[in-house]
């Protein structure tokens, strides 16, 4: 393991962000009229939504085609950045695993998983999307399911109550079987491609986690977030920029040592605690984050927000542990077996 003990760095957001986007890869591979992209654009700034569902919904691309423009995307940035991840190279040999809680995301569960198994065999040989339905009233469950008939890569986690989103990530993290361990949420604010940002940030670290550049919340929510980061500063030494940002990846030695207790959204602040008491690396990227299109977010509930406090001082326990050093017994390219 790599120890330190200065604040998480931070790397620049200029070079990192750079990719195709998008709507001008969709011109030149399908042939998508400047006009008809700048009307999606405009609605995509107005509503929110993925380009690729609102180009669908106006059929001016269809399913295949969208996904050829995602893979042709992430085939870019994996060429360009083939020279800064030795000596691993892409496409990574370890097992990775990509964990999403959900929680009544029937109408974008699909397009989050169908993203993430089209972007990552440009990123790694062998990879699993663990999906954890927490107790859904509508038919999230049955989606995760019938897309694990289509594609055994992907894994459901099912709880028949809603338990809460920190133990929808847990049960994430610890069904996970790869060498590398990433969560995600489900609601299509995040983008796979990011992905290969952690994994730069990696090389020299037990944890890489992304800041939102240019959040796409509503101001109260930054507020909160503002200041539950500053609570969390304050009381447990974590000194991240964007605690709460759903892209975090983990080596394996680290999720094995962590102990996983809050069931709600306390469990970003358990996680990091133990990060930062461990003695881990931790490296901080800017990703995007996109508007919610669909569905009914939850994070701002008074019910969430009270459940988050009330669990807040079961986690002073952990300012006590003392650093020890995590060994990693996995050669590259192997990992356990299920």
């Amino acid at each position: 393991m790599k120890t330190r003990t200065a604040a998480p760095r931070r790397l620049r957001p200029s070079l990192p962000l750079r990719r195709p986007q998008f709507g001008e890869l969709a011109q030149q591979l399908v042939g998508l009229r400047s006009r008809d992209l700048d009307d999606a654009l405009a609605e995509q700034e107005q509503d929110g939504g993925r380009l690729g569902d609102l180009l669908m919904a106006r059929s001016l691309l269809n399913y295949e085609q969208v996904r050829e423009v995602l893979r042709q995307q992430a085939r870019w940035l994996a060429a360009t950045r083939q020279a800064d991840v030795f000596p691993h190279g892409l496409p990574d040999r370890r097992l990775f695993s990509l964990c999403m809680p959900a929680y009544n995301e029937a109408e974008n569960i699909e397009s989050c998983i169908d993203t993430a198994v089209t972007v990552l065999p440009e990123f790694f040989q062998e990879f699993e999307v663990v999906v954890v339905n927490d107790g859904s009233r509508d038919n999230t469950a049955q989606i995760i399911a019938d897309y694990h008939r289509r594609d055994s890569r992907v894994r459901l986690v099912n709880h028949q109550v809603n338990r809460g989103y920190g133990a929808a990530v847990s049960s994430g993290l610890r069904a996970a079987t790869g060498d590398l361990v990433c969560f995600t949420d489900g609601d299509g604010q995040f983008s796979p491609l990011d992905v290969l940002q952690l994994l730069l940030a990696l090389d020299d670290a037990d944890v890489a986690i992304g800041y939102r550049y240019q959040r796409a919340d509503v101001g109260a929510r930054k507020f909160n977030a503002w200041a539950w980061n500053r609570l969390i500063r304050l009381m447990l030494g974590v000194r991240v920029r964007d605690l709460d940002c759903a892209l975090k990846l983990f080596t394996r030695p680290v999720i094995d040592r962590l102990e996983l207790t809050a069931q709600g959204a306390c469990i970003n602040a358990e996680i990091l605690v133990q990060c930062v008491r461990f003695g881990c690396v931790i490296r901080e990227v800017p990703v995007m984050h996109y508007p919610r299109y669909r569905g009914a977010p939850t994070g701002a509930n008074l019910k969430v927000i009270t459940k988050a406090f009330r669990e807040l001082p079961q986690l002073w326990k952990y300012r006590s542990i003392q650093p020890t050093p995590l060994v990693d017994p996995t050669p590259v390219g192997e990992h356990s077996a299920a």
